[in-house]
C-alpha cells in the first residue's frame, strides 16, 4: 500500500482482486475500497478452475458460493504434457 499512498490514492472505486491479504493491507492503511469485484468466471481458463476453487474454499473473496470438500474433488487441472 505504500506505493498507493505515494501516488496520492485515497480511494479505489473497483478493486478486482480475490486476495484478502491485499484487501486488508489496502483498507488497513486507510485507503477506502468502494466496491470489491471477483475475477469474472469467463476470464478464468477451465484448467485454472481447480486453483480458483481451492482459493475460494481457503477464504479468498467471492460473492458466489464457496465449494465444499466434495466439490473440490471434482475440479480438475491441466494434464501433464509428454
Amino acid at each position: 500500500p505504500d506505493v498507493l499512498h505515494w501516488l496520492g490514492i485515497r480511494r479505489i472505486h473497483r478493486l478486482v482482486s480475490m486476495s484478502n491479504m491485499k484487501y486488508d493491507a489496502i483498507t488497513g492503511s486507510g485507503i477506502e475500497v468502494v466496491e470489491r469485484v471477483n475475477i469474472p468466471d469467463d476470464l478464468i481458463p477451465a484448467d485454472a478452475r481447480v486453483e480458483i476453487d481451492a482459493k475460494t474454499a481457503a477464504g479468498y473473496f467471492t460473492p458466489g458460493p464457496v465449494p465444499d470438500a466434495d466439490e473440490l474433488k471434482i475440479a480438475k487441472g491441466r494434464g501433464l504434457m509428454p
